[in-house]
């Protein structure tokens, strides 16, 4: 491969510039404790005093990637560092100069594990060993000569090779007491905490003491898929509410995006984000951000800032980091789960209750119905066996008397019966419908008609208000007069002995469509406002069966709402000042329909 050309760039927000073959354009080398082994897995960084001072180094090792700094902006080599993942750096050191010592102090200090190799002009003996002092990996001197610059490069690779087993065994140690510490912290809160707000702030609380920061924020995502800040310390409680980060975007949303933690000694020199307005609460420009992930999803993102030493973050505070937020990731989705559970817990719960509600209702009405058919059949049963052992005896009108109550008896077994199946086919959707426009005020003529002589018989007075333009009701007519027949029957037989029924009509503009509005009301017991559901449900009657309730099963207003709900209509509990019930009805007219349906009214 021909040597790799590199240039000085002096502009200060382009600090350096990577010199790339076609072939290693697309590399990106990891940060390594040890030279690697591939040529050009990552590359070289040449901090120049002067332009082309160090073109031997570049000649002899021409299949490397060259990143050239000039040294002048040398601040700019750690974060540069970082951000191309260089594998060696050649330094030059200035004559009689402190500032290269400085340098190599400052990048050992964030690379602790970074080779580099100062190039001291020849003969300066305490320069080389003051380099060393500084952690020099080895040290070149002028002229350069490409034996020499060989025999570095060897030593660098065998100190590698040691120093990559060594960091190793050191890793693993301090991992594991790293671990212990922090399975029993983040441990202890998870099995301690059942709320999820309460643990991601003990996390951030945990975060802030370990790292000894100012400044730390725990992120997750929304259901828009943003960052959201659900916990912090040090922020404006302005700044906890309001922000929200796009994926890609800051260091954050760049976090999310990539997987992979960032690591920033300065934020101002560092070039690949955006300084926002608020940067200046940060008192250092170093910023540490790691992924909070489960299994192979990012659900988030740890921040920290602001040292109390007011130094950089280095590659260990990185690792600390990155373990808390993997025990975080672990409680977060272990609470999370725990909440599924409860949920699921109450929805059987509440599936539990409204069965053994149905099974008191079924069973309240296997009792009502009990009672209402044992009536009429002890009637009918009582006048039968009369008409067989002593018809002989019994005089025409007699006969006829009891044949009228057979009669009477089993038309109201019949409208037991009838009013059940109905309400079953209703419900079930089996019943035929035909639509049409039907006349509301013709069929509550009709619907009254049938119960005059109960009307009479308590002594109650009808008042009716007909609204004269009162729109024509888009239903099935059977269907509209068995449910105004339920309605009535429920005023007379909810009322008191002389009391009232009032019946109301009017047209009503409401939730953007037309509708013709019915009010019915009664001087009967007040149904309170917290009954009024169960009022409409099947086999539901308020009142003791023996002492208390009406003949009836609970069928009636029931039936209503399955009429109204195949209508698209409803029926609710009006309000009313003092004594009795007012139940109001929406029917709707053809052109709502329509639009409820959305199909031509002939298909419904």
């Amino acid at each position: 491969m021909p040597p790799l050309s590199g240039a000085t760039i002096p502009a200060p927000a382009a600090a350096a510039r990577s010199t790339r073959s076609a072939a290693a354009s697309e590399a990106q080398g990891a940060n390594v404790t040890a030279l690697p082994a591939a040529v050009g897995s990552a590359p070289l960084l040449l901090i120049e005093q002067t332009p082309g001072s160090l073109d031997p180094v570049r000649a002899h090792l021409s299949g490397w990637r060259v990143i050239v700094l000039p040294f002048d902006q040398r601040d700019a080599a750690p974060d540069l560092i970082s951000r191309e993942r260089v594998g060696v750096v050649f330094c030059d050191h200035p004559e009689d100069d402190q500032r290269g010592m400085r340098l190599l102090e400052e990048i050992r200090r964030v690379h602790p594990h970074l080779p580099v190799l100062p190039v001291i002009h020849g003969g300066a003996l305490d320069a080389a060993l003051e380099a060393f002092r500084h952690g020099a990996a080895d040290v070149l001197f002028r002229p350069l000569e490409a034996d020499q610059i060989a025999r570095a490069m060897a030593r660098v690779r065998r100190l590698g090779d040691s120093q990559q087993a060594h960091l190793q065994q050191q890793s693993q140690a301090a991992r594991s007491l790293d671990d212990l510490v922090l399975l029993r912290a983040i441990g202890a809160t998870t099995s301690s905490e059942e709320n999820l707000q309460r643990l991601l702030e003990r996390v951030v609380e945990a975060i802030r003491s370990a790292l000894r920061v100012d400044i730390a924020s725990l992120m997750l995502c929304n259901d828009a898929g943003q960052l959201e800040i659900r916990a912090a310390h040090g922020l404006p409680a302005e700044v906890v509410a309001e922000v929200r980060v796009a994926p890609g975007e800051g260091v954050a949303g760049h976090v999310l995006v990539s997987g992979e933690p960032v690591l920033i000694d300065d934020l101002a020199s560092d070039g690949r984000f955006r300084l926002s307005e608020k940067a200046g609460r940060y008192r250092s420009g170093s910023l540490l951000s790691v992924p909070i992930r489960t299994q192979d999803r990012v659900i988030g993102v740890l921040n920290v800032n602001n040292k109390h030493d007011r130094d950089s973050f280095t590659a260990a505070d990185q690792d600390l980091l990155a373990m808390i937020a993997h025990q975080a990731a672990l409680a977060i989705e272990n609470l999370k789960l725990v909440g599924r559970l409860q949920e699921q817990s109450r929805e059987l719960e509440k599936t539990h209750a409204e069965l053994l509600h149905l099974h008191r209702d079924r069973t309240r009405f296997v009792c009502s119905l009990s009672h209402e058919l044992k009536t009429p059949l002890t009637s009918i049963l009582g006048f039968a066996d009369l008409l067989v052992g002593f018809f002989d005896q019994l005089g025409p009108r007699e006969v006829r008397d009891y044949l009228g109550r057979i009669h009477g008896e089993s038309l109201h077994l019949e409208r037991l019966l009838n009013g059940m199946l109905r309400l079953f086919a209703i419900d079930s959707g089996s019943e035929h419908w035909q639509w049409q426009n039907v006349s509301l005020p013709a069929c509550l003529d009709e619907a009254l008609a049938g119960h005059l002589l109960a009307v009479a018989e308590k002594d109650l007075v009808v008042e009716c208000t007909i609204a004269p333009d009162l729109a024509p009701v888009w239903a099935d007519h059977d269907k509209l007069l068995i449910l105004l027949d339920a309605l009535i029957d429920n005023a007379v037989k909810f009322n008191r002995a002389g009391g009232g029924i009032r019946i109301r009509t009017e047209n009503r503009q409401t939730d953007g469509g037309r509708w013709a509005y019915l009010a019915i009301a009664n001087d009967g017991h007040k149904v309170l406002p917290e009954q009024a559901d169960l009022i409409f449900q099947q086999y539901s009657q308020l009142g003791d069966i023996n002492t208390e309730k009406p003949c009836g099963v609970g069928i009636g207003l029931a039936t209503c709402r399955a009429i109204l709900r195949q209508m698209h209509g409803s029926i609710f509990l009006e309000p009313v000042r003092g004594e009795g019930t007012c139940l109001g009805v929406l029917f709707p007219v053809r052109s709502h329909c329509e639009e409820v349906t959305h199909v031509a009214p002939e298909c419904v």
